[in-house]
């Protein structure tokens, strides 16, 4: 068998917590299993003067790999001594048949888009990194880089040019943790997408990154109406009620649902949903308000809460 190494670089930095930092998560790229692999924290002492300044250290396969003279730069920490880091690389490992190498590699480069592109999806509603703050920079979605071991060090078998990315972290802990990458590794391995309320929140994240905040609200609030719907839908079932369909064309639109959840018995929590969410949304659709950043910031932290609440599976069922 032969070992292919693909250094990967995603979208984004992923701001990752110090209990992923080193690990191994399995994954699977068109069909052939492989792992995924972090850089670890640097050897800090007991008393480091400047331990910001010292790099991540690669995978242990990876560790001496150089680019010219210089090792590669797979992160660096933001955090001394608790080490949340930015990761700009980690590494695939695959064994393959050697007759075979070639044409599966090929393979393993034309499945990895979509990978990655689950794979970062979940990571931004599992941990929310990501959604608050601007990004800017880069000439690229995120590339895959696959290279073998021989004799005489390591050979490419391809590569292309690195985006150059600029990320701005927030003070609350959207940092990667073990479970959330195993857990994230694994939707996208099986290609399994986000459910249509967890896609249309990923659109009202991708909204206020663009200071669009009235995109955010609707898109969040959307996306709400679509989890209560499939949550009164789920007591229909419970309770028997064979008229389901008169009742959500009564209790039509977010206020409604609001409503009909109450009447049917579904515990919500004790808040002014109107005022949180409700009349926002009505706002802007009804009004053309231009909301700011702190209202769209509720309208989708009420909205996280509430899909955690009803619909906590993440994924379409396949």
């Amino acid at each position: 068998m032969r070992k292919v190494f693909g250094i990967v670089e995603f979208a984004e930095p992923l701001y990752c917590a110090a209990d992923s930092l080193g690990q191994t998560v399995n994954i699977v790229l068109a069909d052939r299993e492989g792992t995924l692999t972090l850089p670890s924290l640097p050897e800090w002492g007991k008393e480091e003067h400047d331990p910001l300044h010292m790099p991540l250290l690669g995978p242990p396969p990876a560790r001496t790999w150089k680019r010219g003279k210089e090792l590669i730069n797979w992160g660096r920490p933001t955090s001394y001594p608790t080490g949340t880091s930015l990761v700009e690389l980690a590494l695939f490992e695959f064994f393959l048949e050697p007759e075979n190498a070639d044409t599966i590699t090929q393979e393993i480069y034309a499945a990895f888009d979509s990978w990655r592109r689950l794979f970062e999806q979940y990571v931004k509603l599992l941990t929310t990194q990501g959604t608050r703050n601007s990004i800017s920079g880069g000439d690229g979605p995120g590339r895959l880089e696959l290279l073998f071991e021989v004799d005489s060090g390591i050979k490419y078998i391809s590569r292309s040019t690195a985006p150059i990315l600029i990320l701005e972290i927030s003070g609350n802990d959207e940092s990667l943790h073990l479970e959330q990458m195993k857990k994230a590794a694994l939707l996208a391995s099986k290609g399994l997408s986000p459910r249509l309320q967890y896609r249309m929140l990923l659109e009202a994240y991708s909204a206020r990154r663009n200071e669009d905040y009235r995109k955010a609200i609707i898109e969040g609030a959307t996306a709400l109406e679509v989890c209560l719907t499939m949550r009164i839908l789920e007591e229909f079932n419970t309770q028997g009620i064979s008229f389901g369909e008169k009742l959500l064309q009564k209790f039509r639109m977010l206020g409604g649902r609001f409503e009909l959840i109450r009447l049917l018995g579904i515990s919500l929590p004790e808040k002014d949903y109107s005022t949180l969410i409700i009349n926002p949304r009505n706002d802007v659709i009804h009004h053309a308000a231009f909301p700011d950043k702190a209202l769209a910031n509720q309208v989708i932290r009420e909205v996280e809460e509430l899909l955690q609440l009803f619909s906590p599976q993440l994924y379409e069922n396949a």
